[in-house]
């Protein structure tokens, strides 16, 4: 709901260009917003959600600060909520994003998992994830996931529906 104020979408598909540049544009574009958001006089006054799909390719453990000198999205996720900036990352491998950023989510929610890294990384760092838990991850039919975070007062079997047409 956004009490009748208009809202904008803006998908920036960079499913065909090389990995490393992709990660550099991502960085400059997610800096870009930040900066704008840190900016603004009203603070917070034009909030804005920045949802990184494969996030595993640009929200990684790395020291990869040559760009701006810092972690972008380490940063955002540790200062941008006073400024209305949030970060969503969506992807397969939990475990290569960074550790100051998965520290920082408030809410997950988790579909099927099967490598163990992953797994064991996943009980680490999630808050409430009991080894029951690990073990539905694993058994997660399609749409099915299990919802953690401060927006739930348990952890949280949720139902999903599948695109269609399927991809």
């Amino acid at each position: 709901m956004n009490n009748n104020k208009r809202s904008q979408v803006i998908n920036v598909n960079l499913e065909g260009i090389d990995d490393t540049l992709a990660k550099v544009i991502v960085k400059i574009l997610s800096k870009m917003l930040f900066d704008f958001a840190k900016s603004r006089t009203d603070r917070a006054s034009i909030p804005f959600h920045l949802f990184i799909e494969e996030a595993h390719r640009y929200v990684v453990k790395d020291n990869d600060v040559f760009l701006i000198g810092y972690n972008i999205f380490e940063r955002i996720a540790k200062e941008g909520r006073k400024y209305g900036a949030f970060l969503v990352l969506i992807t397969q491998r939990p475990s290569e994003l960074s550790d100051t950023c998965v520290s920082q989510a408030m809410n997950f929610v988790l579909l099927r998992t099967l490598h163990p890294v992953d797994l064991k990384y996943i009980k680490e760092m999630v808050p409430n994830v009991s080894n029951e838990i690990v073990l539905q991850l694993k058994n997660l039919k399609p749409g099915n996931c299990i919802a953690f975070g401060s927006a739930f007062k348990v952890p949280t079997p949720m139902y999903v529906d599948l695109p269609n047409p399927r991809p």
